[in-house]
């Protein structure tokens, strides 16, 4: 059977992709709980199963960033060794 449609994605799937933006009014980041002003970039993560997102400061997510790559690579390792 061939498959459909765009390839699903780890990172968002079905709840959307994650986004960086200009706050549009003063936030707190998810992990460190720092304040983000208005106007400053932040990173919006879609919550699976629901309209809402997180959001996290810049530092944060590339913190974030790094560790999903590093969950990536343990899933391609036991890919690989699976064939």
């Amino acid at each position: 059977m061939k498959p459909r449609g765009k390839p699903p994605s780890l990172i968002g799937g079905g709840a959307g992709a994650s986004k960086i933006i200009f706050a549009k009014a003063k936030r707190t980041c998810k992990w460190c709980k720092s304040e983000i002003l208005k106007s400053s970039k932040c990173v919006e993560v879609a919550i699976p199963r629901s309209f809402g997102c997180k959001t996290y400061c810049t530092n944060c997510f590339i913190h974030i960033l790094d560790q999903s790559r590093k969950d990536i690579a343990n899933l391609e390792h036991s890919l690989s060794t699976m064939q």
